[in-house]
């Protein structure tokens, strides 16, 4: 009965490494103030910030997806 319920055991964990998602290794260079380079696995992000005049207002200018075939502007305000 003990080595049923250890292999069960071992059975779910194995299953459970597999299908678990793994999180992405990102790197993050600062270029500028207003300008940051986020790279993850093949894509490369481009976000540029704008300097808010007041609190409740977004900083968000834009954000350019960078891939090995195009160049993708996903927010541009």
């Amino acid at each position: 009965m003990n080595k049923l319920f250890l292999l069960a055991i071992f059975a779910v964990v194995s299953y459970a490494n597999d299908t678990i998602v793994q999180p992405k290794k990102c790197e993050i260079i600062k270029l500028s103030n207003f300008t940051t380079l986020v790279s993850c696995d093949k894509l490369d992000y481009i976000v540029q910030t704008k300097e808010s005049r007041r609190d409740d207002e977004d900083n968000m200018k834009k954000i350019t997806v960078l891939s090995e075939k195009e160049n993708k502007i996903i927010i541009n305000k």
